[in-house]
């Protein structure tokens, strides 16, 4: 095992952490962004100028109108970013598997905090996956809240399927952020390079060098 080796198996892991990290700052802005829209529309009791929002039975829900149409395309996009972080974490993880496969090296670290971080990996993962189609259902249910040719019972049973949606939503949101900075956090206890490679037959010859340097000094 070269030196060389060791250096991109622990690239593979900085490569990971980083994608980590901008995952979780990431999914926590763009959460904390649509919070901070719904309350900066309802303070300023925000409405919307275009049809059909501005129709006067919409008039109680103006408000969410104005922040839910900016909240798509933050999820939209932040889920996108989100999952293609989470995508280069992926492969970092399969590229760091792989080196360790066919190459032999010292590893550090424990191996059943790296089993836990590789559950909660996946379950971050998966939250994340079935957070985008979530997000893809209420974003296709919510134009169905201001149609105007719907009965007031149809809007209000709507408003409550788009309710319930939106509430997994954040649940699972919220889920995928805790797994992925508990995998995050506990990183540093998990397998990894050894700062000194090593290799079938490396320390035969290591003894053999030090032998015939210490002869032609005799």
């Amino acid at each position: 095992m070269t030196r060389n080796t060791t250096h991109i198996a622990k690239a593979t892991e900085a490569l990971w952490t980083v994608a980590m990290g901008l995952f979780l700052g990431l999914t926590g802005a763009m959460v904390l962004s649509v919070i901070l829209t719904f309350r900066g529309a309802r303070a300023i009791d925000a409405s919307p100028g275009t049809a059909p929002f501005n129709d006067p039975q919409f008039a109680k829900h103006s408000n969410d109108a104005v922040a839910g149409y900016i909240g798509q395309d933050l999820f939209v996009v932040g889920g996108t970013v989100a999952l293609i972080l989470l995508g280069v974490a992926l492969l970092a993880r399969i590229g760091g598997a792989l080196i360790k496969l066919v190459c032999h090296y010292r590893l550090e670290g424990s191996g059943k905090v790296s089993g836990l971080r590789f559950v909660a990996f996946v379950f971050c993962l998966l939250c994340m996956l079935y957070g985008a189609k979530l997000t893809r259902q209420m974003n296709a249910a919510w134009p169905g809240m201001y149609d105007t040719a719907a009965t007031p019972v149809q809007l209000d049973q709507r408003r409550d399927a788009f309710e319930a949606m939106h509430q997994q939503s954040e649940k699972i949101v919220g889920a995928a952020w805790l797994a992925g900075l508990l995998a995050l956090t506990i990183s540093p206890w998990c397998r990894r390079p050894a700062d000194v490679p090593l290799q079938s037959g490396d320390g035969e010859k290591e003894v053999d060098q030090k032998e015939k340097h210490e002869a032609e000094k005799a």
